[in-house]
């Protein structure tokens, strides 16, 4: 649901094999490549590619283009995996048969029709994702006759008595009725108090399994600092990341903004530590022998290499 895999294995004689396919973190690669060494069998060659696929180019990055569409386990066929909005901004990982590999807005992985997504460079992506959004909260019409279903988000641009004009991924612009939609709430006030309270907690000790002040562990960092402003997280990392609307990836960090969640893998590709953005390249993590702040940003004195490198994906709550 969550990352790309699709390996296959050819079997060259009796005892090797040899490997093909893609994975989206070459930490999945390495632990399967270990995993079959410690079952005792030979790899003679592989060719796992690691995703996003470079024929995609700069333009990695789209948007649906279509009032809805459900993606599926394959190209065209397949399981359910989801259903897509229009304008809904999706990561793209490969093109197979005409079909896409994205990563939704919740981050689940399926395949959507070329045809229905409109691909964008990231800035583009990120630009068109700037600012108050529209929200609709029923199914209604364009005054240009497009129909949108209720959950849909375009950019908000104004608003009169009757209506709200909004922006859409090519550069139009629609009328909606007002009685349909709605702007969105203006969250920053709760992101700042998520953070003042995190904050509060930097230099308490590490403490595996703590949650206060006497000690504390990432995940109760990332749970008491949402908690103290009324909003329930699960305890552990492995249960944080399925919330919230996925907003960077490993090859994306641009998307991050202040009070996103940020998820890091172990060697074996799981999701292992958690953290909060601050801003600028920071961001606030409960590490042996203290709650710290680290940098994405090689330059700086605090610049955390390795938890760089691990790092999947952040998610926005708000």
């Amino acid at each position: 649901r969550l990352f790309a895999f699709h390996v296959t294995a050819q079997m060259v004689d009796a005892h090797r094999v040899r490997l093909s396919g893609y994975v989206e973190l070459p930490e999945t690669r390495a632990a399967l490549l270990a995993y079959l060494e410690a079952l005792s069998v030979p790899v003679e060659s592989h060719t796992i590619q690691t995703l996003p696929a470079e024929s995609l180019g700069k333009r990695r990055f789209g948007f649906v283009m279509v009032p809805h569409r459900f993606s599926t386990s394959a190209p065209g066929r397949g399981e359910t995996v989801t259903e897509c909005l229009y304008a809904e901004p999706v990561y793209l990982l490969d093109e197979v048969d005409s079909h896409l590999l994205v990563h939704s807005q919740e981050g689940y992985l399926g395949f959507l029709p070329s045809a229905d997504v409109q691909r964008v460079t990231a800035q583009d992506f990120e630009e068109y994702q700037t600012g108050r959004r529209a929200i609709i909260q029923s199914d209604c019409m364009t005054a240009q006759g497009l129909p949108l279903r209720a959950g849909t988000q375009l950019k908000w641009i104004n608003e009169t008595d009757q209506s709200v004009i909004a922006s859409l991924p090519d550069g139009s612009s629609v009328s909606l009725p007002k009685s349909h939609c709605r702007p969105e709430a203006d969250r920053a006030a709760t992101v700042e108090q998520v953070l003042h309270n995190a904050l509060a907690l930097q230099a308490t000790p590490y403490k595996w399994g703590g949650k206060t002040s006497a000690g504390i562990d990432c995940s109760g960092l990332i749970q008491l600092g949402f908690q103290s402003a009324g909003i329930y997280l699960p305890r552990d990392s492995n249960q944080q990341f399925l919330l919230g609307r996925l907003t960077a990836t490993r090859w994306h960090l641009n998307g991050l903004r202040r009070g996103d969640t940020m998820y890091f893998v172990g060697a074996h590709g799981r999701i292992r530590h958690t953290a909060i953005y601050l801003g600028d390249d920071q961001y606030l993590h409960a590490v042996s022998p203290v709650v710290t702040i680290s940098s994405l940003d090689p330059n700086d004195a605090n610049y955390d290499a390795r938890r760089h490198a691990t790092f999947v994906f952040g998610k926005r709550l708000f």
